[in-house]
């Protein structure tokens, strides 16, 4: 190997900055090259070549919000698949498998689609706003599009005298129920499932994953939630602010204990299915708010 500025024969391994490009875009990246003992001159061997490709494929990737190459091969091993099998699972040609590992960048739409397949948190997030935006006024939803806002606030009016999830659940079900047996319409537009621990919102999980991620709560001690957020009731018109205020007085005597324990009576809870949506029509016979 000669040096290609000064003929000179001696060199020397080290990760050096070089300025590349990558789809058009200037881009700087360190990785490893020989470098001329007497004139410092760079030079690369066939290997250090595809590092360079790599590595500007992925800092392309990273700045993009792309999945790097490391991270669709973390995928596919999770997977315990082949570059083949991954292939026909995500339905594309095993060469492209093998040029997104290496150093080719995949387009945005293959990025969502791969991310879809084998990010379980974000395939969730996902199947949860198609649920949300698609989700109608019906007996279900006590008549009522889902509101994130309507949500939210109500979550953080409730959670200063109820702050584990598992009352507030049981609070936001007594606020949208009770709210529609005197209305015919509910304030969250919530869905409520039968669990185990009760009626909850369904896909309370994510709900309460997503105001975390959003900066509106954050977990105290023994999973106890605590708002960071400022409650904003302008959301509420006076009969929901009433019913809200109903709710968080009953909740202010014991943290919300006793409408846990109340809500397994319910005939929204003893009359539906184990994990099945609960119909808004058993708010009749709520045993909270009797008129």
């Amino acid at each position: 190997m000669k040096c290609l500025n000064c003929d000179g024969t001696a060199f020397t391994q080290k990760k050096i900055n070089i300025k590349t490009e990558y789809n058009n875009e200037a881009l700087e990246v360190v990785v490893p090259a020989h470098v001329c003992e007497k004139c410092a001159e760079p030079l690369m061997d066939s290997g250090q070549m595809n590092i360079l490709r790599q590595a500007a494929a992925d800092h392309y990737r990273d700045s993009h919000d792309l999945l790097n190459s490391k991270d669709i091969v973390a995928f596919r091993k999770k997977l315990d698949m082949s570059q083949r099998l991954f292939a026909g699972y995500l339905g594309v040609g095993e060469a492209s498998v093998k040029r997104w590992e290496t150093y080719f960048a995949q387009e945005a739409a293959m990025d969502e689609h791969i991310r879809l397949k084998c990010d379980k948190e974000f395939a969730q997030k996902n199947a949860f706003e198609v649920a949300m935006a698609t989700q109608v006024a019906d007996e279900f939803s006590g008549n009522r599009e889902f509101s994130w806002d309507r949500f939210t606030n109500a979550v953080l009016a409730l959670i200063e005298s109820c702050k584990s999830p598992l009352y507030i659940n049981k609070a936001l079900f007594y606020l949208d129920f009770l709210h529609f047996k005197n209305y015919k319409i509910s304030i969250t537009g919530s869905n409520y499932a039968k669990l185990e621990y009760g009626p909850c919102p369904d896909d309370y999980k994510i709900l309460f994953k997503k105001m975390l991620e959003d900066g509106l709560i954050k977990e105290s001690k023994g999973h106890e939630l605590v708002a960071i957020q400022k409650v904003n009731l302008d959301v509420f018109d006076d009969n929901e602010k009433e019913t809200l205020n109903e709710i968080i007085k009953l909740t202010k005597r014991d943290s919300g204990k006793k409408l846990y324990n109340l809500s397994h009576e319910e005939d929204a809870y003893t009359k539906s299915s184990m994990w099945s949506v609960v119909s808004y029509a058993y708010s009749k016979k709520l045993k909270i708010g009797q008129r």
